[in-house]
């Protein structure tokens, strides 16, 4: 995918990734037991990173930034939301390139928490027909599900928002 170049585009492209993520939700009647937390838009250049974070400033309610795992994480908070089938997204994970420059632009998963049950009973029901992956990270663990187009659903088990205000503690 090339560099997303305005704000229209990005989110063009972000309402084309809920497709299969709309459809797999709906295929285990997600609704009202879990919630899309944000989505996440990885970055196969510093240059590509600096555009999108550059274009999603003005547009934006704040912008936290770290290093993690060697590399920029910026997570926005954008003032207009991208509508799921588990709810309203108001958040994106920016990704710039990993050290290994294996990353290339375009949107990559979306990270969803239960509300209504354990984590371990979603990922239980999920795991009943699908491959699901435990991915264990130096900041968190996931389980993650690549769907048909190869965007992944990811369960967490809350909020990043949570995660980052315990950093900055």
């Amino acid at each position: 995918m090339d560099i997303i170049k305005t704000l229209d585009e990005f989110y063009i492209e972000a309402e084309k990734s809920m497709r299969s993520f709309n459809d797999f939700a709906n295929k285990y009647d997600l609704q009202g037991k879990t919630r899309a937390d944000h989505i996440c838009y990885k970055c196969e250049s510093k240059e590509s990173f600096d555009f999108i974070r550059t274009l999603l400033e003005s547009t934006s309610e704040y912008i936290y930034q770290s290093i993690i795992s060697g590399r920029r994480i910026a997570y926005i908070k954008l003032k207009r939301g991208i509508n799921t089938a588990l709810g309203e997204i108001n958040f994106l994970e920016l990704s710039d390139q990993k050290p290994d420059n294996s990353q290339k632009n375009g949107f990559d998963h979306v990270e969803v928490f239960p509300t209504s049950l354990t984590y371990h009973a979603m990922i239980a029901i999920l795991e009943w027909s699908e491959s699901v992956i435990k991915v264990e990270r130096p900041h968190h663990t996931t389980h993650d599900i690549k769907l048909d187009d190869g965007f992944i659903f990811r369960c967490t088990h809350g909020p990043l928002i949570e995660k980052i205000k315990t950093e900055m503690l």
